[in-house]
């Protein structure tokens, strides 16, 4: 007899197996519902931390154009052309970092990528005779996605307006504000100084 009740003190019964069965079922749930969450919040975290340095980026392509755009002239009228849903200027400095130096005319609009959302996208020709072509476009880069709304207003010191041309205002605007909202965030404002340089077509050798 002996033997028989150390055997059943040594053993599981049914139901302490199954007992078992659902208190290793329960902490697994409780671990993968908390390495889930986890995963989540890393992924948003990375999803934030690319849409800030997106946005960087965006502000520094738009600071570097427009703090070079250039008092050129088009004809005998100067150039820049600004309204609330796109802006048109002069710049120095290319989108492309291996191109030629000279004078690049920019357009800065809202578009759609292939997907239908909309985005902050720059136009790009070295044909500054904007008018003869206004299609024409040599490079098209989109410096913001998800982009719900844009809208830009122009500067001279405290005045503050919808729409800029630079034969009417007199000259390039001081400062040129970016009111953009992209998807799920809040609205960012971004304010570029712009730091007018003089451009001058170099004279052909004699």
């Amino acid at each position: 007899m002996a033997p028989n009740n150390q055997s059943r003190q040594a053993g599981f019964t049914l139901l302490e197996l199954m007992v078992a069965l659902v208190l290793t079922s329960l902490l697994t749930l409780v671990a993968y519902a908390s390495l889930s969450l986890s995963l989540k919040v890393v992924r948003r975290g990375q999803a934030a931390a690319e849409k800030l340095q997106e946005l960087r980026v965006g502000q520094s392509i738009l600071e570097r154009s427009l703090s070079s755009a250039v008092r050129g002239s088009l004809g005998n009228r100067l150039y820049f052309v600004g309204d609330p849903d796109q802006m048109r200027f002069f710049t120095l400095v290319p989108l492309e970092a291996h191109s030629l130096g000279g004078v690049y005319h920019w357009r800065v609009l809202m578009g759609q990528d292939e997907a239908g959302q909309g985005v902050l996208a720059v136009e790009q020709t070295r044909n500054v005779n904007w008018y003869r072509d206004p299609e024409g476009v040599e490079v098209r880069q989109i410096i913001l996605h998800n982009v719900a709304s844009v809208q830009f207003t122009y500067g001279r010191d405290r005045e503050e307006s919808q729409t800029w041309e630079a034969k009417r205002d007199g000259g390039l605007p001081h400062w040129v504000k970016v009111s953009l909202t992209q998807g799920g965030h809040q609205p960012q404002v971004l304010i570029i100084p712009i730091h007018v340089s003089e451009y001058k077509k170099p004279e052909r050798p004699q």
